[in-house]
């Protein structure tokens, strides 16, 4: 190996590590809530850690919103935590990831937790067709 092939690899070498050490600043910048659930997000869903913290800010603010209509509900936060991942979802879509963050959930539990998080003007529920298509509401 050339010595400036051996100076590119390093070259790359630093800017990755570069590139982890701004994340593990974002990381802590976010705050202990925000670091613990971007964890936990980058566990559950097999997120990379960078795109788990930027989730974790959008869950954080809704679940601040959440807390102050529906108090400690661990299903609410559980859909919340779902569509900040997966996007919009359908309702058995959501069902099956609620399932999946929670172990159980009945569909009746679920709607009742949909409509209040409507209510809250957390989610927005579009109806298309014969479908429920469930999003977090714009910020």
């Amino acid at each position: 190996m050339s010595f400036e092939e051996r100076l590119e690899r390093i070259e790359r070498l630093l800017a990755e590590v570069l590139q982890r050490l701004r994340r593990i600043e974002e990381m802590a910048e976010a705050g202990e809530q925000e670091a613990r659930m971007a964890a936990e997000m980058a566990m559950a869903f097999t997120l990379p850690i960078h795109e788990a913290l930027s989730t974790a800010r959008r869950v954080a603010r809704a679940v601040s919103r959440l807390d102050k209509g529906l108090g400690d509900d661990g299903i609410a936060k559980a859909i919340v935590e779902a569509l900040a991942v997966n996007g919009p979802l359908t309702l058995r879509g959501l069902e099956r990831e609620v399932r999946r963050l929670r172990g159980t959930a009945s569909r009746r539990v679920i709607r009742e937790r949909l409509r209040a998080l409507e209510r809250l003007g957390i989610v927005e529920v579009e109806r298309r067709g014969r479908r429920l298509v469930i999003k977090l509401a714009t910020d």
